[in-house]
Order: structure tokens, then sequence, then C-alpha cells
């Protein structure tokens, strides 16, 4: 995948498909990271995230990985030259990750853009950088389950990777099981709040000691 053609846009184009939709996914949990010292923030994009976190936080440090050297640029004209925040430009699956420990991981619509094999390694390498006790703040999309929530939520998703496809040549089809591999690496979910009938989730999961 390569998001590089949409880094100056993205945020217009998420605007235009869900509003304000996904900005609230990815803010409404920062609380749950009001007292993070150490912050790893995977998938970063556009700087948005980053930007509020270190506004409302000015105790945390905090280490960026993208793989999108257009992305980083445009983060980092919105961040500013701050000096708690280091920026990685890499593959998150190839790795490796930076060290931690880590006190709290982030990862908003990110996960989705792997295979499940790909999340699987993901979850797996930054879970054993995140020290006991300490939280991943997530938002991701889901498949809406049953009825009309579930048709809802499949036509959006296959009109995203469609899309996805055609602009940045990602490959996935589908949603990685990214619930059950947080489980598997020892994590247990605290927070959910859910929008757009179920299309869009914002969670904090907890590692266990």
């Amino acid at each position: 995948m390569n998001a590089d053609p949409l880094a100056r846009v993205y945020r217009w184009v998420e605007y235009a498909a869900f509003g304000r939709a996904l900005e609230r996914c990815r803010f409404v949990h920062l609380g749950a990271l009001a007292g993070a010292r150490r912050v790893l923030v995977l998938g970063e994009g556009d700087g948005r995230f980053v930007a509020r976190l270190l506004r409302e936080n000015h105790g945390a440090r905090v280490e960026v990985v993208e793989s999108s050297g257009e992305m980083v640029r445009v983060a980092r004209a919105r961040v500013g030259e701050d000096a708690r925040v280091v920026w990685h430009r890499m593959d998150a699956v190839r790795g490796p990750l930076p060290e931690g420990p880590f006190d709290a991981v982030v990862t908003h619509f990110f996960l989705d853009c792997f295979s499940g094999a790909e999340a699987a390694v993901v979850v797996r390498e930054a879970a054993r950088r995140l020290e006991a006790g300490g939280v991943w703040v997530i938002s991701e999309f889901c498949d809406g389950g049953r009825g009309w929530r579930g048709i809802h939520a499949r036509a959006w998703l296959w009109v995203m990777y469609r899309f996805f496809w055609l602009t940045t040549g990602l490959r996935v089809r589908r949603l990685p099981g990214w619930q059950g591999m947080l489980e598997e690496a020892g994590l247990r979910r605290e927070k959910r709040q859910l929008w757009r009938w179920g299309l869009l989730t914002a969670e904090v999961w907890r590692k266990g000691g």
C-alpha cells in the first residue's frame, strides 16, 4: 500500500465520506491516555491525532510509525518540530518497531490495512512492547454483525477497500480479526463506543499483569 498519493487530500476524502465521525472515534478515548508518558502510535496518517494528544498531555513522549513518507511530511507540518515526538518512516509489519516499554499503544484505522497474518504480526510485536497495565486505544471499522446493520457495514467496506485498491494499491479485501488477536496478546477490552450503526468502533484495551 502506498498512501503518498492521498496524503495531502486524505482529510477531505475522509470528511466527504464520513463527516467528523472518524475524528470522533480517534478522540473519544483520549482520556485513557491522560497519564501516559511513552506512547507508540502506529499508522498516524496526517498528524491530527498526535497534535491533539500533545495538546492534552504535555508529559507524553510519542514514537510514531508511519510507512508513507508524504504522510510523515504532512503530519510533521501539522504537529510542528516538537521534541516530544520521534518519527519512524517504516513498515510496521517488517519492523522492527521501536523498543519499549510503552505505557500506551494507539492504532486508528490502521489494522484494517493488513491481512490477518500481517495484522497478527503487528499486534504481537506492539503488545510485546506494551508494559503490564498499559492501554491500547484503537479505532476501527467493523462488519456490523447481522441484519441490516451488517448489510450496511459490508457495503461500505466493499466500497472503501476498492477505493483504496484503486488509489493506493491496497490488496486487502476484508477486515482482520483484530479483537481476537488483542485477546491472544493478553489484553482485555475495557471500553467500547460504536458509530454509524456498527460500522465504526472506538475501544480501550488493557494489558494484564
